[in-house]
């Protein structure tokens, strides 16, 4: 194991038998070698910690850190107890039903990283299943303004971080709900001092499938939406002034959203279907209402 890994992998598994290999395989197969992979068996009651064990071996990779929680304590503990682990320079996040895009991801990142020494780096997506949309980080997408209005792509598996940066801001994820990405997403974005992007794609998100947590349907996700919201809101706080207007201006169009996407899920579980797409947040800036508020911080002061 090298001393000084500039990357940590963070993946979480929870009962992905038929898919842990296929990402892990994805990471084993990148030319950029100075990593660790954490994963994080979350409580798994079918053969996924097999799999992973399997892979281990068969790909004889002794930078694979494999956790083992007896019980199942959720996406947001486990990542979060994945990072206390870390070595890292900088923390990926992997779904492990996802797989990185290519044998070259990781050289790309390594290159920014290097020339910039950025907090935050913005990467692309490509959709697999659906619409098979690619999104992909430009100037214009990726400043602070435009991702606090609305970020391209919440998922934290779209961004590369620094480790010190989230420990030094006591960057975790909330626990015990969905959508837990958009908070700590948000919160990166406000305290980060400097923000790169690549404009490349990082991994393939398969959507869609059966099972996941994604696709499930219940009463908590339509509670955890305001929940979320409700933390998205307190982090107004800490946003410095010349960018509360964009955080505003993001926080009214979700809460008008939220709306919609809570009766497509009220829909599927009277149904009894696995949820269907939801709408993709684009967001517009209401300039209108960002120049009266500009002008109400300005008189204030």
């Amino acid at each position: 194991m090298k001393r000084n890994i500039k990357f940590s992998i963070i993946m979480c598994a929870y009962n992905v038998e038929e898919y842990i290999e296929r990402a892990i395989e994805s990471v084993y197969k990148q030319n950029y070698k100075n990593y660790e992979l954490i994963i994080v068996n979350d409580g798994s009651t079918d053969k996924t910690l097999e799999k992973i064990r399997q892979a281990k071996k068969h790909y004889k990779m002794n930078n694979i850190i494999i956790i083992n929680n007896v019980k199942n304590i959720g996406l947001g503990s486990s990542r979060n107890k994945a990072v206390k682990r870390a070595r890292g320079k900088y923390i990926l996040y992997l779904d492990s039903d996802d797989t990185l895009y290519k044998n070259s991801t990781l050289d790309k990142i390594n290159e920014i990283t290097i020339k910039e020494s950025p907090d935050i780096i913005y990467m692309g997506v490509q959709y697999v299943g659906g619409s098979n949309k690619a999104y992909i980080p430009n100037a214009e997408n990726s400043t602070k303004e435009a991702r606090l209005a609305c970020d391209m792509h919440f998922a934290v598996s779209s961004k590369c971080f620094k480790r010190d940066f989230l420990i030094r801001n006591n960057i975790k994820f909330l626990t015990d709900v969905y959508y837990e990405d958009m908070v700590y997403s948000i919160k990166s974005t406000i305290l980060a001092q400097k923000i790169s992007y690549g404009e490349f794609i990082f991994y393939n998100y398969y959507r869609n499938r059966e099972g996941s947590i994604m696709s499930t349907p219940t009463i908590k996700r339509c509670t955890d939406m305001y929940k979320i919201l409700e933390n998205v809101m307190k982090l107004y706080e800490i946003t410095p002034d010349k960018y509360k207007p964009y955080l505003m201006s993001f926080i009214r169009n979700e809460t008008k959203n939220t709306i919609e996407k809570i009766d497509i899920i009220l829909n599927s579980i009277e149904n009894g279907v696995f949820l269907e797409t939801m709408p993709k947040r684009n967001y517009k800036l209401d300039f209108g209402k960002l120049n009266e508020l500009q002008g109400e911080m300005k008189h204030a002061n």
